[in-house]
């Protein structure tokens, strides 16, 4: 894999020009959108034990989290024939149906996914791993998985991805809901170097080859099982129904609790947009209740606060609908 992004643009007249690759038919197409995108990502994560955060940051380094150019054009490289947006070539492309990479995005992106999951459990057999599975969710722990999808024995193309992942540039943003500072093992552990096994533990702790523990702080990645997204899937539906009913307190009680399991799925945006049209419900209803003020119905008026506080429990109209009924007087 061999990122499109950063490839810099040097002239050099005394070498002779690389030579375009044939990679065969160029099929043109359109990018899924990004709701679209991030919904596959969490079901590739899901299906393959992969963070959400590390495919996204993957899929940004290497062609943008793109399949098509903006005019249509397929996106691949053309010195090794990278194709798509995880940018798979020569015989790590040769695993999977090479047309199909080409055709189907979702296609593209799962088969990334799955060779990730490769190089994780090829530097768990080097040893350089444990088996304990919730290793995975620990950002800090892909730094040996990351250099071997690009296949070379650095870091540099590891700290692209981090990079990514801590400062979401562009579009990635779309994505990414919030950015992560992973810790690299160079900064935690004294005498490290590329290809020493550590492992990175969920709370704040690296230990290095010889087991001595630094402290140091660790990130916890998302990874999108399907049983917590079906959970939340549920949450959601019932949080609409309940605000399709008028039953704000319910279906407030229902998104918050979407949004405290913490997971970088789609279902966060969802959430945090239902809340805000629910906080703009609230504050119709304390525009309704200052009008009722100024015409001098005091009574509407507190009647109209009191179901606020009473349905925006939790939310910020309960208590700025709190606040009017104290200077109103009960």
């Amino acid at each position: 894999m061999r990122s499109l992004l950063l490839l810099p643009l040097l002239a050099a007249p005394a070498l002779a020009p690389a030579l375009a690759a044939d990679c065969g038919r160029l099929p043109t197409g359109q990018n899924p959108s990004w709701q679209e995108l991030d919904q596959e990502i969490a079901r590739a994560s899901a299906a393959h034990g992969v963070p959400t955060e590390i495919i996204k940051g993957v899929s940004w380094q290497e062609s943008g989290c793109q399949q098509w150019r903006p005019d249509g054009s397929f996106v691949h490289n053309k010195t090794d024939c990278g194709l798509g947006m995880m940018q798979l070539t020569g015989d790590t492309a040769k695993q999977f149906d090479v047309e199909r990479l080409k055709d189907d995005w979702r296609y593209n992106l799962d088969a990334g996914v799955s060779v990730l999951r490769q190089k994780w459990d090829r530097v768990q057999r080097e040893g350089k791993l444990p088996a304990d599975p919730d290793a995975r969710r620990v950002l800090e722990n892909w730094y040996h998985p990351l250099a071997y999808y690009q296949g070379k024995r650095t870091d540099e193309y590891l700290r692209k991805v981090f990079g990514h992942i801590e400062r979401r540039p562009g579009a990635l943003q779309q994505l990414l809901r919030r950015g992560v500072a992973v810790t690299l093992p160079t900064d935690a552990l004294p005498g490290f170097t590329f290809g020493d096994r550590f492992v990175a533990h969920a709370d704040n702790r690296f230990e290095d080859k010889d087991g001595r523990v630094a402290r140091a702080p660790t990130h916890l990645g998302t990874i999108g099982d399907p049983e917590t997204l079906a959970a939340l899937d549920v949450l959601l539906t019932r949080a609409r129904k309940a605000q399709e009913r008028g039953q704000v307190k319910k279906a407030a009680g229902y998104l918050q609790r979407v949004v405290e399991v913490g997971l970088d799925t789609e279902h966060q945006g969802q959430a945090r947009a239902l809340l805000r049209e629910l906080d703009a419900l609230g504050e119709a209803q304390l525009a309704e209740a200052q009008t009722l003020v100024e015409k001098g119905d005091a009574p509407g008026a507190k009647r109209v606060l009191r179901r606020v506080v009473r349905e925006w429990e939790g939310l910020a109209a309960a208590a700025q609908a709190q606040e009017a009924l104290d200077a109103l007087g009960k």
